[in-house]
């Protein structure tokens, strides 16, 4: 079933009834997209929030001419331009997909919806805001403390997928770590 990760990502978190499991179902829309297609651009209010069932997505912002990846999620996970999709502002930002991906999305009307009409997903959302807080707040620190040979590391040991799927150009941009440096680091600590 299409919709069983992120069923199954909602019932480690909270209870539903089938009735909320029957809003997620039909609310949340199934989308197939192929490598680097653009799911929502710099410039233009997001549409979609997304929910990853297989592939990864990545958000990235151009700068001198630069792409600079600032998020990049795999399954199970949602994805979008946050900021601008909750504010319903152009996006200064892009998400794309990194590799082919099975995705759910839904519209931010259809998720207002939800979050009124149920109590179950209104925590879900709650918990999954807050657990997005603490990693945002976990990356800064990384960022600005840790070496870019300790942030390789890092992201080696907590989402390995990432370093086996995703090119070294989007993860050493995501790591502020030129891919030359990246190269290096990599070579180290295999030999």
């Amino acid at each position: 079933m299409v919709h069983s990760k992120l069923l199954n990502l909602i019932a480690g978190h909270v209870q539903m009834d089938q009735a909320d499991e029957g809003f997620v179902t039909t609310l949340f829309r199934p989308l197939s997209c192929e490598k680097n297609t653009m799911l929502e651009k710099e410039g233009k209010v997001p549409e979609f929030l997304y929910f990853i069932n297989s592939g990864f997505v990545r958000v990235f912002y151009w700068e001198d001419g630069k792409q600079i990846t600032t998020h990049i999620n795999c399954p199970p996970g949602f994805i979008t331009s946050f900021n601008s999709f909750i504010s319903a502002k152009p996006a200064p930002d892009n998400v794309e997909c990194v590799t082919d991906c099975e995705l759910l999305k839904i519209t931010k009307e259809d998720l207002e919806w939800l979050y009124q009409r149920s109590t179950q997903w209104a925590l879900f959302g709650k918990i999954i805001y807050e657990k997005s807080l603490a990693y945002n707040e976990t990356r800064t620190k990384e960022m600005i403390g840790l070496s870019a040979e300790q942030r390789y590391l890092k992201l080696l040991e907590n989402q390995p997928e990432i370093i086996r799927q995703v090119p070294l150009q989007y993860i050493s941009s995501y790591l502020g770590i030129e891919p030359q440096s990246l190269s290096r680091i990599r070579k180290k600590i295999s030999s």
